[in-house]
């Protein structure tokens, strides 16, 4: 029951968060390129392009809370961690790599908003007293190497939909020039006759 009501929470706040982070990212990413093409009007191929990237840093963007929320209540998941391995191990019985696992395993099971980061780890050479600890600091650890790899998903993804709205904005520019260019080459043209 625990597990289904910090799940609800979780996603729900994540969610929140995330859309309005993206939000406030998406209306400064149009907002930036109106101010490099200071005449710009944007057509219904760059609201594509950006609503695509809305759905994806959406994603990203609630993962990335969702690691930022666990990792500030890791010492939480340490404790579990702590009075589950003190149920069944002697301080200084050493942990093995498969009962290490199994620990992981039910902390995943008994929180599952876990699940979506990790559902595995394997930990050797460690007692029963310094297991917890070094659990708590490798979730960490991971969470902070995923909030790294999002974020440069995030970077990858706002550099392509900058280079696709700009693209296509450069394109109307360069029709809209060849249109006046024409329009002044022919009425030049039409002077010089005249004075013949």
């Amino acid at each position: 029951m625990w597990g289904l009501f910090e799940l609800l929470k979780f996603s729900f706040s994540s969610i929140v968060w995330g859309i309005l982070i993206t939000t406030i990212c998406v209306g400064l990413f149009f907002f930036l390129i109106r101010g490099w093409y200071r005449n710009a009007t944007f057509t219904p191929i760059n609201y594509i392009i950006g609503f695509f990237l809305f759905l994806l840093l959406a994603f990203q963007c609630t993962m990335i809370v969702g690691a930022i929320k666990i990792i500030n209540i890791s010492p939480f998941y340490e404790m579990q961690i702590q009075q589950l391995v003190s149920t069944y191990f002697p301080p200084s019985q050493e942990v093995t790599r498969q009962e290490s696992e199994q620990v992981i395993n039910w902390l995943v099971t008994e929180y599952p908003i876990l699940q979506h980061y990790f559902d595995s780890g394997e930990f050797t050479g460690y007692t029963a007293q310094q297991l917890p600890a070094v659990m708590g600091a490798e979730i960490r650890s991971f969470l902070r190497f995923y909030i790294v790899r999002r974020l440069l998903w995030c970077l990858a993804f706002v550099i392509v939909g900058a280079i696709l709205v700009i693209r296509s904005i450069a394109k109307k520019y360069e029709k809209k020039y060849s249109k006046t260019s024409k329009y002044a080459h022919h009425s030049s043209h039409s002077i010089s006759r005249k004075r013949f």
